[in-house]
């Protein structure tokens, strides 16, 4: 039968069912039931940036085989008075590297920061620096912004927070102004108020990032809090959803890049973490030539071996890639500052004992680590170097300068005098601690050892190694100092050394200074000189002879005499405090006193560094005092704190009276 081309048989189309609209009618009812009533008011809103971005959002399918866009966020707080912003402080300082070429000088210590907060918008500022409309600061609504007129009444605040943000695909966003307001409103939307900001962008790195300086007060005037929650996770998920939307996910492309580029870092990339779970069960055979050329590069860093029966992985690869990692960045540092010393070894701290030398550099590891790294030349001619992250040894290595004499410590893991004492009122009363069981059988015992007692056992309640009881008491059962040390082995781990610094002031400064010097301690046998024969170590040879001279020609020791009697330093030290105790007391129009009291109270207003150590300056209503000063102290700067004398030196805790705390001086 033919079939004409023409010729056609019309069919007719399913008809609708009848039940259809009422199920649809069913439906629709059923999602107005449950539908959440909509809040009243006018709708918020939306943030005109969004417009901006509207173009990367949905006008073009996206491949199932994406992934979200990375985006590297931190937040932290800092104080903004006393040496409590010393971790701002050396942060701005490592931005202000290209700062100093502007001929602008830099502040030389931590109080001219504290005393006013723009001087770190200077740090970020850079004005010095070509591009400078990429680096002026702005906020939701301007560019550029007066940084220093919006900061000037930060002051008085108790805190400011600084953020950073790092897009991984930075450099494609262009122009970060808009992701940067967009993720802000955000903030401000989850927070449920309004932020006094500022922003900087950088593009001087590999990875554009942006620095964000937010005000700690609302406007209600009522302390800014951020949940840590919000923190961790929220402000990042965020910008990760920006990002993706404004450049769309990352293809199968992006994604064989970055494993590509994985195989030659030295850090732990997603290829290791592949390795790592295939390495659990011994020896194993990879399947992709990506995991082969990063075996292969392991091996030649020492981190892996093949063998007969396959690969294996060497222990604690986590670590010891960081530690790789870790030397080449501090090369690049040192490289960078002191390009003469390249001859010398660069080596981590000593683990087993300390190591002491001149300051070569102290400052953030890079603009998004808060850990500090210190660089310090031995007497042996050779570099040590060590990261700090603990609030004691920030505060230690506040203000130092380059040509310091420091130490760089390991850490011990042994019980505190907390732990012994909690262990000994738990072996009374059936491995149970409280306050209350404490204070009934050591009535003498301090508050302030107590609720130091409750602190240190709430930490290792995190860890796992303690137990809270539903009354609030701890269960620390019979083994609770093996627990402590276990606990302690941990925070080694992962801050294995201390600082200490022996002089904030240079050999040079020391030499002639009318005060008690270490200089005067070594020549008196109290401490060690630098060991060696290198540089540091002539140089300090010859700064002790001058010193000796010195000593001499003003009459505190004899020609015969190989240092300084007792009687003389204890002049020295107390001569070098009369002078500036007078110098204070004309600033403050109050008595400032030096002797060592059993108890004092005041606001801790100022550190100072002199010849024989690091001072506090604590200001009370009729008097003020010049105290030896502690780390513990950094954390009430500017508030109402008082000392207690316990051993050798004053125990420092906010101050319980009605005392009014004073902007910092």
């Amino acid at each position: 039968m033919t079939i004409s081309e023409n010729e056609f048989e019309p069919r007719l189309g399913k008809p609708p069912a009848d039940h259809a609209p009422k199920l649809k009618g069913v439906r629709s009812a059923v999602r107005q039931a449950t539908r959440l009533p909509r809040p009243s008011g006018p709708k918020p809103k939306q943030p005109s940036v969004r417009a901006h971005f509207a173009k990367g959002a949905t006008t073009r399918s996206r491949p199932v085989f994406a992934a979200v866009r990375r985006v590297v966020v931190k937040v932290r707080y800092a104080v903004n008075v006393g040496g409590g912003v010393a971790p701002l402080r050396a942060h701005v300082g490592y931005l202000s590297r290209e700062a100093k070429a502007d001929g602008r000088a830099l502040p030389n210590t931590a109080e001219e920061t504290k005393q006013d907060p723009t001087l770190s918008v200077d740090y970020l500022e850079r004005g010095g620096i070509a591009d400078q409309a990429s680096l002026s600061f702005y906020d939701r609504t301007s560019a550029p912004v007066d940084a220093r007129g919006v900061t000037a009444s930060w002051s008085g605040d108790a805190r400011h927070f600084r953020m950073i943000v790092s897009a991984e695909d930075g450099a494609a966003l262009g122009d970060l102004k808009p992701f940067i307001r967009e993720l802000m409103s955000g903030f401000e939307a989850k927070l449920g108020t309004k932020l006094e900001w500022l922003a900087v962008d950088h593009h001087d790195t590999d990875n554009p990032h942006t620095h964000v300086l937010i005000r700690g007060r609302r406007p209600d005037g009522q302390d800014l809090f951020i949940p840590s929650k919000l923190i961790a996770s929220g402000v990042r998920e965020h910008a990760q959803e920006i990002v993706t939307r404004v450049l769309g996910p990352r293809l199968e492309a992006d994604l064989a890049k970055e494993r590509f580029n994985d195989i030659g870092r030295k850090a732990i990339t997603s290829l290791d973490r592949e390795l790592l779970s295939a390495g659990r069960a011994g020896a194993f055979v990879p399947g992709r030539p990506d995991l082969v050329a990063r075996l292969e590069g392991l091996e030649r860093w020492g981190l892996a071996a093949r063998k007969a029966d396959g690969w294996h992985l060497a222990p604690n690869l986590g670590s010891r890639l960081r530690s790789l990692a870790e030397r080449d960045q501090v090369e690049l540092i040192v490289g960078s500052i002191r390009p003469e010393d390249g001859r010398l070894r660069l080596l981590e701290a000593d683990r087993s004992s300390p190591v002491v030398g001149e300051l070569v550099h102290v400052g953030p590891v890079d603009e998004l680590d808060d850990r500090l790294l210190a660089v310090i030349e031995t007497g042996g001619g050779e570099l040590r170097y060590a990261r700090f992250e603990r609030p004691q040894d920030l505060a230690v290595l506040a203000g130092v300068q380059s040509g310091a004499l420091v130490s760089i410590e390991p850490n011990v893991p042994e019980p505190r005098p907390s732990d012994e004492a909690v262990a000994r009122i738990a072996g009374q009363t059936g491995g149970i601690y409280s306050v209350v069981s404490h204070a009934e059988l050591e009535p003498h015992a301090d508050r302030r050892v107590l609720e130091a007692n409750v602190r240190r056992l709430e930490a290792m309640r995190r860890a796992g190694l303690v137990q809270r009881a539903g009354n609030g008491d701890f269960i620390v059962g019979g083994d609770h100092l093996a627990n402590a040390i276990t606990f302690e082995e941990r925070l080694v781990a992962r801050m294995p050394f201390s600082v200490r610094v022996a002089s904030y002031w240079s050999l040079a400064e020391q030499v002639d200074a009318p005060g008690l010097t270490h200089l005067d301690r070594v020549l008196a046998g109290q401490a060690d000189a630098p060991n060696g024969s290198s540089r540091i170590a002539r140089e300090f040879e010859e700064a002790l002879q001058q010193r000796r001279l010195f000593l001499i020609e003003q009459g505190w020791m004899g020609e015969q005499d190989r240092g300084p009697s007792l009687q003389a330093m204890h002049k020295l030290a107390e001569g070098e405090l009369g002078r500036h105790a007078h110098q204070l007391a004309g600033e403050l129009g109050v008595p400032v006193l030096t002797h060592n009291a059993r108890r004092v109270s005041g606001v801790y207003a100022r550190r100072i560094d002199l010849a024989q150590g690091r001072m506090a300056v604590i200001l009370g209503e009729r008097q003020a005092n010049l105290v030896s000063w502690r780390p513990a102290l950094e954390r009430f700067a500017g508030r109402e704190v008082e000392g207690v004398m316990r051993g050798q030196g004053l125990s420092w805790s906010l101050s319980r009276g009605l005392g009014k705390d004073l902007p910092p001086m």
